[in-house]
């Protein structure tokens, strides 16, 4: 599970897992073996696992990615949705081999998820038990909430919020959305508590209990987390040194960095950057992979 503010092409890559991207704000253009597509705030993309994508964010594109066994998505669907004819078409599990799948959730219902979203970023790195019973439990959250953009004509109830948890059941307001936004801007900024409350018109502890409520996390920690992430995914995707991917989130220190790498993770960055890459289709060389080789497509 991880959220990612992407502003460069990511090379054509193919992952063992199944993931589904949720764009979040800002657009994207994707190829898939199926084509290329334009995905926009609102816009949901499933891939199986080995089937490969590449992306060009025009020019800023803000997503989560929940990144899954696809033999569980697969049955969790199953389990989940009506029959095939009232599902619309092509987006029914019971007949789908891993290919790249579109719908569009739209952005409120994003809004809803993204604070389940969230939590399930925090709970991912946690291995005591019942980690992964909080994690299932949550994604079921959301897919609770995505069920009526699948289905053909309501064929199941709209969902209301009697009965649900409050991650979901809360809309988002607008100073803790204009928060986030002026965060992710520049995520390299040393932003403080006192300047963002100011920039959207609300003292410090206003923002941080708004802040809380709809996202079940303080603004710094907040933005702690989206650093994580991004650091993660330069350790990963790019050959910036541990030193200025740090830098380029907004931490100066490395080992501020590292300290909050290990502990959602449970290794240090360079050990991260040191296992083994997702195999990668492409014609160059793909900075995804430690040796700069790919494994090319026929």
């Amino acid at each position: 599970m991880i959220e990612s503010v992407r502003t460069r092409p990511v090379a054509p890559v193919a992952f063992t897992h199944a993931k589904i991207v949720h764009i979040m704000a800002g657009s994207s253009r994707v190829r898939t073996a199926e084509g290329e597509r334009m995905l926009t705030a609102g816009d949901a993309m499933v891939l199986g696992g080995g089937v490969w994508c590449e992306a060009v964010p025009l020019p800023q594109v803000r997503a989560w990615t929940i990144y899954l066994d696809q033999a569980f998505l697969r049955s969790h669907m199953l389990w989940a949705l009506p029959a095939p004819e009232q599902v619309l078409p092509g987006l029914h599990p019971a007949g789908w081999d891993g290919r790249a799948l579109f719908f569009r959730p739209g952005a409120t219902l994003f809004a809803q998820t993204e604070p389940v979203l969230r939590r399930m970023s925090t709970i991912s790195h946690e291995t005591g038990p019942g980690a992964a019973a909080k994690l299932m439990a949550l994604f079921a959250q959301a897919v609770e909430v995505a069920l009526p953009s699948l289905v053909i004509d309501s064929a199941i109830p709209a969902r209301t919020t009697s009965g649900v948890g409050r991650l979901t059941a809360l809309p988002v307001t607008s100073e803790a959305r204009r928060a986030t936004e002026l965060m992710l801007s520049d995520v390299a900024r040393s932003w403080r508590l006192a300047e963002v409350a100011a920039a959207v018109a609300l003292s410090k502890s206003q923002l941080t209990r708004r802040f809380t409520t709809e996202f079940g996390v303080s603004p710094m920690r907040w933005l702690t987390e989206v650093r994580t992430t991004e650091f993660a995914r330069l350790i990963e995707e790019s050959v910036l040194s541990v030193e200025a991917a740090a830098r380029t989130v907004g931490w100066a220190d490395r080992r501020v960095a590292a300290a909050w790498f290990r502990r959602r993770f449970g290794v240090s960055p360079t050990q991260f950057r040191r296992q083994p890459a997702p195999a990668c289709i492409g014609e160059a060389p793909c900075v995804l992979c430690p040796d700069r080789r790919c494994l090319r497509a026929v």
